[in-house]
């Protein structure tokens, strides 16, 4: 059986170059060029000779006001003129629902050809029910404000020395925790391209996501550096049916099909990072030093706010979508393929286990007692996923795969 690719990419093409006529003539012909004719003599183009009033420009005069949090999506809201994201976005792809576009602009056929990644005539993830959700503006505003500095803000010189067995129960634990940001980097990345500019700050916010994965990973990498240890060894497996579920919902991001950007913020923000932030709990309380602890911390702020996302999203999706039916169907059919493999692969892989049960025990001669502490902590893993769908309108308390209690 071949493994299925981790993350389908788009593939390129090799494109040849096309002939061109020599420099000389080319730098005389840019020369001749009305607009850099108009450039020589200085004068002005439309942007600044028409009227302010009833013009392209849209907002002229408005002030948004400074609110205690700072200048935010919601203060430009307050004075815009297009605060809610339409329905459908625009077909000129590169502006946003904050620019006014006149119907004859000769650019719109040019934009709509050739301004992004797209199938059709506008980008493809371009309808409201498809990428919203409630208070889109405040999350994004929390993810950007709440940007972690390690480089300044972390207290390196505190880093203290491990037992050797401790330190690489540690450098393990955040190999596997390096190997998650990246595939959730992987996979979200593609989809920030796809989004329709009308609703920035859902396109702002998965920006700021894709940031966190890749800060998380050159934290922990460095953490494992500085302190003696190494970088452990490679878990296969943990990715267990979230990247099937992944791969067909980007159908390789090739061709003029649906893509399926929901099925994918299920697989990976709702029950993926569901599951890492729970060990990134566990990882928390067994920590053994406080430079340690802080990591963990920081992380696990940021991968809530991503599970946040992830069940916010789900939530307007189940609650506007023309089709609740089959996209339920749907859902379901993911979760039955993912919560089986998540369990066997990667919440029962010894790669995972064995270490934090050497720290919360504090040694390899106490790993009996790590293992009782997860065995007392793995009903919360199950009851906080199922919680999610209840609030998500996804009801699994019947069918889900999850055991309730550790297998072990």
């Amino acid at each position: 059986m071949v493994k299925p690719q981790r993350v389908r990419i788009m593939q390129q093409h090799k494109v040849k170059p096309l002939p061109l006529p020599p420099a000389e003539e080319i730098k005389a012909r840019l020369k001749l060029h009305p607009q850099a004719a108009a450039l020589r003599e200085g004068k002005l183009h439309e942007w600044f000779t028409v009227p302010l009033e009833n013009s392209a420009w849209s907002a002229w005069g408005r002030r948004a006001k400074l609110e205690p949090r700072g200048m935010t999506y919601a203060s430009m809201n307050a004075v815009s003129t297009a605060p809610e994201p339409p329905e459908t976005g625009s077909s000129t792809l590169v502006l946003s629902r904050f620019i006014k576009v006149k119907s004859d602009d000769s650019t719109q056929t040019e934009l709509t050809r050739g301004g992004a990644p797209k199938y059709g005539s506008t980008r493809e993830l371009e309808h409201r029910y498809q990428v919203w959700i409630d208070d889109a503006g405040n999350l994004a505003e929390e993810a950007l404000s709440r940007q972690w500095r390690p480089q300044r803000s972390m207290r390196w010189e505190e880093m203290e020395p491990l037992p050797e067995e401790l330190e690489r129960a540690t450098d393990q634990l955040m190999t596997h925790l390096i190997s998650c940001q990246y595939f959730c980097s992987d996979v979200l990345g593609p989809y920030i391209g796809r989004t329709h500019y009308a609703f920035v700050e859902v396109k702002g916010y998965l920006a700021y996501e894709l940031f966190d994965y890749n800060l998380h990973a050159g934290m922990l990498r460095k953490r494992i550096l500085a302190n003696g240890g190494g970088m452990g060894s490679q878990v296969d497996g943990y990715d267990a049916g979230v990247v099937e579920v992944c791969n067909e919902a980007s159908q390789g991001f090739e061709g003029e099909v649906e893509r399926d950007f929901n099925s994918m913020v299920f697989a990976m923000d709702v029950l993926f990072n569901g599951i890492v932030l729970d060990i990134l709990r566990l990882a928390e309380g067994s920590a053994r030093s406080r430079f340690d602890q802080a990591i963990y911390r920081q992380m696990i702020q940021d991968n809530a706010r991503h599970v946040a996302w992830g069940c916010k999203r789900l939530r307007y999706y189940l609650d506007h979508c023309p089709n609740r039916e089959e996209v339920v169907d749907k859902l379901h059919a993911a979760a039955d393929l993912i919560e089986p493999g998540q369990t066997a692969k990667h919440l029962l892989n010894p790669k995972v286990l064995e270490p934090l049960a050497i720290l919360l025990g504090g040694g390899t001669a106490k790993m009996q007692q790590g293992y009782a502490a997860l065995r007392e902590f793995w009903p919360q893993i199950a009851e906080q996923y199922l919680a999610r769908l209840d609030h998500i309108g996804l009801p699994r308390h019947n069918r889900c795969l999850i055991p309730s209690e550790a297998p072990f």
